[in-house]
């Protein structure tokens, strides 16, 4: 059966959306990325006139996603279609669908590659886990923030962060203070703990980035602060989705968050 890759307009939004409706939850931050940013583009693989993967693309930040359903060779296949406009500098999905457009991009000096797995929950799962002091970041926490994520960072990378990756750093974390995306706990005066919402939508919204302070671990501070932010988000959504290492399995799991099989990949580029 013949394989063509081709990018999609606006006129077929419906059978885009369709797609990736089928798997709403592994899905979810490509529907949230398709609602919040018109510039995207949509990449996809046919066979027999029918969609069989699809890729968002913003060639100007390089951000590439893979929808969750697709084989290795659509993949690469919309990655070779990619290669001579895209540089990628991030992508995360399913972990076979990255590995095989980093591959196809074939240009990428890969920073990080890091194994996460795909957590949601919904509010009958939720546990009694409440933390009030949890709170909006402002711009005045930067100096704290920007540490806690500094040593985030380092931990993530195994060594300390380069200029330009403190530099980007920064920018990131002033963009996601100002859209009111991170979120902080502080006891007596210092921030412990941070934990982002990038997406929040009519189908749900996103977790990532939780990350406590290593002198403030095993308090059940992670577990309080995520139970709380998940049973503020129910409160008017569907169904909440976090990304997060297997060292958080423990806590997820005891909130309430449940997780499939699939192991996902973040990779990001050297630059």
């Amino acid at each position: 059966m013949s394989l063509r890759v081709e990018q999609l307009g606006s006129a077929e939004a419906d059978p885009v959306h369709s797609f990736l409706a089928r798997e709403p939850l592994k899905n979810l931050h490509l529907l949230a990325v398709l609602e919040e940013r018109a510039r995207v583009e949509v990449h996809a693989a046919f066979a027999a006139d029918q969609i069989t993967a699809l890729v968002l693309v913003d060639p100007e930040r390089g951000l590439v996603l893979p929808s969750a359903k697709g084989s290795s060779s659509d993949f690469f296949a919309i990655g070779e279609h990619l290669a001579s406009r895209v540089h990628l500098r991030r992508s995360v999905g399913e972990k076979a669908a990255v590995e095989a457009l980093v591959k196809a991009l074939g240009k990428t000096a890969i920073r990080i590659s890091q194994l996460h797995r795909l957590y949601w929950v919904s509010p009958d799962q939720l546990g009694p886990y409440l933390q009030p002091g949890l709170r909006l970041a402002t711009e005045g926490d930067l100096p704290q923030l920007l540490s806690l994520a500094e040593r985030a960072l380092t931990e993530t990378l195994g060594s300390a962060p380069t200029g330009p990756e403190l530099s980007a750093l920064e920018r990131q974390t002033l963009e996601s203070v100002r859209l009111q995306r991170s979120r902080v706990l502080e006891i007596e005066g210092q921030l412990v703990l941070k934990v982002e919402v990038p997406f929040r939508f009519s189908l749900g919204a996103g977790l990532e980035g939780l990350y406590t302070a290593p002198e403030y671990r095993r308090r059940g501070c992670a577990m309080l602060a995520l139970g709380h932010l998940s049973r503020q988000l129910l409160a008017s959504l569907p169904r909440v989705t976090l990304r997060a290492a297997d060292a958080l399995a423990a806590v997820a799991r005891k909130v309430g968050y449940q997780s499939g099989p699939g192991v996902q990949l973040l990779v990001t580029d050297r630059e």
